[in-house]
């Protein structure tokens, strides 16, 4: 399992670089207010993508077929590698966050926080909604429809805060509480989407999608 991560990041590695600093120099404009934080997940969001089309492209999946890898853990490392780089999405926005405040000379920690949250809970569902249709269609149809489910996560995200005129308030929960209910959530969401990706996995390497 550890050496699939470590190949997805090595091949990542270069994209993986330019995409994270597009991340923070978006993050980090004051102009771009609450979008270059969404746009910051957005682009760490690309990253299992190019995997995933990588893959194929150089029919890496006929190789790891030789190998003692299961199914699920070549599924569950794209997984690994889609929340990794969403934890360093929501560090890149905080750090932009810290020297967008240090620009403007104001930096609201509660703000920032809240909009971190809501922005790595909108990656968690573009990532389970987008990962199945990648292995479904291809990286090529695939592409079109995770950006599309991005796309509408990004509207959503926007639209509320839009709406409200500033970032929601989170509901004021004790700690526990609130973890806790991340948590279910993450595993509930991330459960469904996971076993929908073996199956089509599967399904494809057995010939079904071409």
């Amino acid at each position: 399992m550890i050496g699939l991560l470590k190949k997805d990041l090595y091949v990542a590695d270069k994209t993986s670089r330019l995409l994270l600093v597009l991340a923070l120099v978006f993050s980090m404009v004051p102009a771009m207010g609450s979008f270059g934080s969404t746009y910051a997940m957005m682009l760490a969001l690309m990253i299992p993508l190019n995997s995933i089309a990588y893959d194929e492209r150089s029919k890496w999946d006929r190789y790891a077929a030789m190998l003692p890898y299961k199914m699920w853990q070549m599924v569950w490392s794209k997984y690994l590698l889609a929340y990794l780089f969403t934890l360093l999405a929501g560090a890149i926005i905080v750090l932009g966050a810290v020297v967008r405040g240090r620009i403007t000379g104001s930096l609201d920690w509660m703000e920032t926080l809240e909009m971190t949250i809501l922005v790595g809970i909108s990656a968690l569902f573009c990532t389970a909604l987008g990962l199945p249709a990648l292995y479904r269609f291809g990286s090529e149809k695939g592409r079109l429809a995770m950006i599309l489910i991005m796309g509408v996560g990004v509207g959503i995200a926007l639209g509320i805060t839009g709406i409200l005129g500033e970032v929601p308030e989170l509901p004021e929960l004790p700690l526990p509480v609130a973890a806790l209910l991340l948590a279910a959530l993450a595993v509930a969401v991330t459960y469904v989407s996971f076993r929908l990706s073996v199956h089509f996995y599967r399904r494809r390497q057995n010939g079904a999608y071409d």
